[in-house]
């Protein structure tokens, strides 16, 4: 039994170290498509029985950035001398290693097949993801989007709500009748007794807010309000709350180039999401097993 667990274990431990090599084997064949002045086929660093391109440097980096977001923006050249080094001593180890294993066989054992065309297809589906966050992304769709986002914001409102929310009609009840008669007690009862503590420090101001944003049974109410006008108890889900509209004016629209990159982020969002679920829809799974 332990001689076929130490089997069992160094097959294994091959195959994962072969599939750790197979993107360097990708991308070293891939490379040869890339136009001769391409600056990534600049060699950084030769070795006996081969060289290491700037390609190659930022692919490995490129790999350490996905686990980091804060990495985002770094370069190869932009490293410090022993990062660099580190990296592409990291390379020419994953290459000699490569060259080893081929020598020995070990690229022909099924395992290793398998774990490889599991390893591609995850690739490849990477890959896709990227191309279409890329092309949901491109500046022309973000400055379309903001344009649209725009005209849809012309009819609407900010709207600057103060509230109070309690548990039940009657403490709300209680309340109005306090705020009705004096409504500038309206900020300090909010502090008193609303129940949701955050915006009651602040006298239960809300701030202004897209009418969006705000549920639909508060937005119909507060229309019909005049300013600094106090409402009856509305029932909100679980709550009672009295609104007392402080303010009102047109939708504020951001400039473009304050929100085009969480637009673009949000884009390509959702059209990984919308892709995700149409093919899921559109396999038409059924499953065998309970």
């Amino acid at each position: 039994m332990k001689s076929k667990k130490l089997i069992i274990s160094s097959t294994s431990a091959i195959t994962i170290i072969l599939i750790s090599l197979v993107l360097y084997k990708i991308l070293s064949n891939s490379d040869n498509n890339f136009a001769q002045n391409d600056p990534y086929k600049t060699i950084i660093a030769s070795f006996d029985g081969g060289k290491v391109t700037l390609r190659e440097a930022q692919l490995e980096l490129d790999k350490l950035i996905l686990k980091n977001e804060n990495l985002a923006s770094l370069t190869f050249n932009k490293l410090a001398p022993d990062q660099k080094e580190s990296i592409i001593k990291e390379i020419v180890l994953k290459k000699t290693i490569y060259k080893e294993a081929k020598k020995r066989n070990l690229d022909k054992d099924r395992n290793y097949q398998e774990a490889l065309n599991l390893f591609k297809t995850e690739l490849l589906k990477q890959q896709f993801y990227a191309d279409i966050s890329r092309q949901a992304s491109q500046p022309e769709n973000v400055k379309k989007n903001y344009d649209q986002l725009a005209k849809d914001l012309e009819a609407k409102k900010d709207i600057k709500l103060s509230y109070i929310a309690v548990k039940t009609k009657n403490e709300a009840n209680a309340i109005l009748k306090i705020v009705a008669k004096s409504p500038d007690l309206f900020a300090k009862q909010a502090k008193l007794k609303s129940i949701d503590k955050e915006i009651a420090k602040k006298g239960g101001d809300l701030g202004f807010v897209l009418e969006d944003i705000l549920p639909i049974q508060l937005v119909e109410i507060a229309k019909t309000l005049e300013k600094n006008q106090i409402s009856k108890p509305i029932s909100l889900d679980d709550k009672w709350v009295i609104i007392k509209l402080e303010d009102q004016r047109a939708a504020q629209i951001a400039k473009f180039e304050d929100v085009k990159e969480n637009l673009a982020k949000s884009l390509s969002a959702k059209a990984l999401q919308d892709f995700i679920l149409q093919s899921i829809k559109d396999a038409n799974i059924t499953i065998a097993v309970k």
